[in-house]
């Protein structure tokens, strides 16, 4: 049997972090079996579905590298199919049309939940046809017994068949529900396996009798526990639950993102990080954990800095070229100077770009807005300094920690003495590297340019 998965995203919202980890375990599951993963978008609420939506899932999933076996399904291409398809299930008995008004409907179901009965319309024992009357189409559910699933990653889970209802398979629009076209579509796309939250593990249940009906072949089901935040509830974006876009945006990397869904019920975040390629060799659905997982933005920064000290350092300082807007020779060629002591302090792509701030472009004011008022003392030292690089030609680090620390020994002072208002008037505080890096990136002539503005706006 070949695998076959996928991932079903209704297009009402943004690809969040919970659909991205289903994602990610279809697309690891397929792989792991030489299987196809498939993507088919659930767009039949036509009130709610929007093509930014279905967009913002495509491009999420474009960056994670969670790429699709085949074109993608729109469900709600196939709406025909469902139609007939309950049409089938009416000739063979297995559903039944209903004319209940919603009053009606609405008492019934009252005293089934009063009696503890799954509810029932008496139509379903009824023959005839109502003309001009509009009615839904409902499966008949069994009366007695349990329906069983062996769920790869709840394990065996069962139901008694009282708490099902005979639920609704076109509405009274002639528009399937959700329940049966994703059946339909499933069976349709040959899925074998069905991998999605365990929120949905009711209606496995449910749709297990329209296979049954149909005597069609039933997936394997395996239910997920959701994301929860770290107090325990359902995550949300107070809880950093944001689109996958925006993490990308906020300078994380999708190898990140991967990477620590993984850790999200299958990994244990002790091991060692490893990437789609290598995990799609030793992915193992029944290895994931029956308790939700708790999203911590914190664990994801960690796992971002690691990939980010080891990613190529021509290519990140392109990105940060790219991101900031700013291609010019000055600023890579400064860039390029100080990377490896940005990356020590950051987390994310964000982080380094904001710790350029200091030597992108000349726009004082923006640099120096966090204003500071130096001492007499400082203020002399600053002077003092300044007149030591007068006409001076400085071309490389060696050579300006060389005159840097000379300058300390002729004044007889430590570096404590000129470290902090030294570093506010080349930085503006937006750089935590060491100092003499700092005077090496700027280089002789900015040095003293922005000593100069400093201590003419050096005013309470």
């Amino acid at each position: 049997m070949k695998v076959i998965t996928r991932f079903a995203p209704s297009p009402t919202g943004f690809l969040h972090i919970g659909g991205a980890r289903t994602a990610l375990f279809n697309y690891l599951f397929a792989k792991r079996f030489n299987g196809k993963f498939l993507l088919r978008i659930e767009d039949t609420d036509i009130k709610r579905s929007t093509n930014e939506a279905i967009e913002a899932i495509h491009q999420g999933l474009k960056w994670l590298n969670l790429i699709a076996d085949d074109k993608t399904v729109y469900q709600s291409k196939n709406i025909d199919n469902h139609k007939l398809i309950a049409e089938n299930l009416l000739k063979n008995g297995h559903a039944y049309k209903c004319y209940l008004s919603e009053e009606e409907q609405s008492e019934i179901r009252k005293n089934c939940l009063k009696n503890g009965l799954p509810f029932r319309s008496p139509w379903r024992e009824k023959k005839g046809i109502i003309e001009q009357l509009p009615y839904v189409v409902r499966i008949k559910m069994p009366n007695d017994g349990i329906t069983e699933i062996n769920d790869i990653v709840q394990g065996n889970v069962k139901v008694s068949n009282k708490q099902l209802d005979d639920f609704v398979l076109l509405r009274s629009n002639g528009l399937p529900t959700y329940m049966l076209a994703v059946v339909v579509d499933d069976h349709n796309m040959g899925i074998t396996h069905i991998i999605r939250g365990d929120d949905h593990l009711n209606n496995a249940f449910r749709q297990f009798w329209i296979y049954k009906a149909l005597d069609w072949s039933i997936p394997e089901f395996a239910h997920i526990p959701l994301i929860h935040g770290e107090d325990g509830a359902k995550l949300s974006k107070r809880h950093g639950a944001l689109g996958v876009q925006e993490y990308k945006e906020m300078g994380f990397f999708s190898k990140s993102v991967n990477s620590y869904l993984m850790n999200l019920g299958w990994r244990d975040s002790e091991k060692e990080l490893i990437g789609l390629d290598q995990a799609s060799k030793i992915f193992e659905i029944n290895q994931i954990g029956k308790s939700p997982s708790r999203f911590n933005i914190s664990k994801l920064k960690n796992i971002n800095s690691y990939f980010l000290k080891s990613e190529n350092k021509v290519s990140l300082i392109q990105l940060i070229l790219k991101r900031s807007n700013n291609s010019s020779s000055d600023f890579e060629e400064k860039l390029s100077k100080v990377i490896h002591s940005l990356i020590e302090r950051a987390e994310t792509v964000n982080d380094l770009i904001y710790a350029t701030n200091w030597f992108n472009g000349k726009e004082y004011e923006k640099i120096f807005e966090n204003k500071e008022i130096f001492k007499d003392e400082e203020i002399a030292l600053l002077i003092s300094f300044k007149e030591s690089l007068t006409n001076k030609i400085i071309d490389s680090k060696i050579e300006m920690e060389a005159h840097f620390n000379n300058w300390l020994s002729l004044k007889n002072i430590n570096f404590k003495h000129i470290g902090k208002p030294l570093r506010h008037c080349l930085t503006g505080k937006g750089s935590s590297i060491d100092l003499i890096s700092i005077l090496d990136v700027l280089g002789v002539e900015e040095i003293i340019n922005r000593i100069t503005y400093n201590l003419n706006n050096n005013k309470p």
